[in-house]
């Protein structure tokens, strides 16, 4: 090869490997558009059959609802008309009647009310099951951010729950009201302190016993999910810094083994994923960016194998533009397209 066809050569795999890493990881498929705006999302996974399982994700306006996606991204339902229902999250196994259930929750920030549905696995479909007195957030106005958290050692369900501006998170218990629907009992209030601004994205790691929640502006915070150990201490803050631009945004987990795996944030200023160690003081690994996604919000992650085509799980993000979320190949989403360490 003479010396211009080497440098041709040496120049053109240069520019396809720039333009790989400015792509980022494509999608495998992405859902259809909400109606209005599109924010949160998690998987729900039929344990019996994994290839039946769902994308739950929410549109935030005031006609909006719950919307449950195939795998595909083909809409096979959606809730009731809601007003303003923010936060997305789902829990395997509660205890309702003589049942065990799949639960959905949202919060509705236009009344400051928790909604809980049962998630029917055979119809792929909700049903509400808020008891008739309501679950109030305990705010006042502009409820925000919710997340679930279950506790190993008893099966308990709780909902931790935000406001957008400076406030306590409040913990809400979330039981059977002994009418076969499910009511809550505020329990703990703590966090306000902490805090530089307000919070929406948040995560329990049920194994492992914490919550984080995303101060916008700020970091990462990260406390003791379980409060019967009376700990409302800040135990880390972390995610300062990292190349974040922007709000930080949601919050999911990816789970290697019981107590390993990996904390991803969206940093919606720059469209990227930033990844964390689960464990020990949840370490910087790496970024990862997407021009396929912009403004990202929710995030949802999963490590069920859903062969052939999820083999390691699945990761979605919410995508601005499209008013819909992506849905990754985990291995592709994570493995491919290593950007820099920061």
């Amino acid at each position: 090869m003479g010396n211009l066809k080497k440098i041709i050569y040496f120049f053109t795999i240069i520019a396809i490997s720039s333009c790989s890493i400015l792509r980022g990881p494509i999608p495998a498929t992405q859902t259809s558009k909400v109606n209005g705006d599109a924010d949160e999302c998690e998987f729900w996974i039929d344990n019996k059959n994994p290839s039946k399982s769902l994308l739950i994700g929410n549109d935030k306006d005031e006609n909006g609802a719950l919307y449950l996606w195939d795998l595909n991204g083909e809409l096979i339902s959606k809730s009731e008309s809601l007003n303003q229902p923010v936060g997305v999250d789902v829990r395997y196994g509660m205890k309702l009647g003589n049942r065990i259930i799949d639960i959905v929750i949202c919060a509705l920030r236009s009344t400051n009310e928790i909604k809980v549905f049962e998630i029917d696995s055979q119809n792929r479909q909700l049903i509400d099951i808020t008891t008739d007195k309501k679950i109030s957030t305990n705010f006042t106005k502009d409820t925000y951010g919710i997340c679930l958290y279950k506790r190993p050692n008893d099966g308990k369900i709780f909902a931790f729950v935000s406001s957008k501006q400076k406030d306590n998170i409040h913990q809400i218990e979330l039981k059977d009201d002994g009418n076969s629907k499910v009511e809550g009992t505020l329990i703990r209030s703590f966090g306000k302190n902490d805090q530089k601004s307000f919070v929406e994205g948040m995560v329990a790691d049920d194994n492992l016993g914490y919550v984080y929640f995303s101060d916008e502006t700020n970091a990462i915070l990260k406390y003791a999910a379980d409060p019967d150990k009376n700990d409302n201490s800040l135990l880390l803050k972390f995610a300062l810094k990292d190349g974040i631009k922007g709000d930080r945004e949601g919050l999911a987990l990816y789970e290697n083994t019981n107590d390993t795996g990996y904390l991803i944030l969206s940093s919606q200023g720059n469209s990227s994923f930033k990844i964390y160690q689960r464990e020990g003081n949840n370490k910087f690994i790496k970024t990862i960016s997407s021009l396929h996604v912009k403004n990202t919000d929710g995030i949802a992650a999963t490590n069920t194998k859903i062969e052939p085509k999820y083999p390691n799980g699945l990761f979605a993000c919410h995508n601005s533009k499209g008013k819909n979320f992506m849905i990754y190949n985990w291995d592709k989403f994570f493995g491919d397209f290593i950007t820099k360490s920061k």
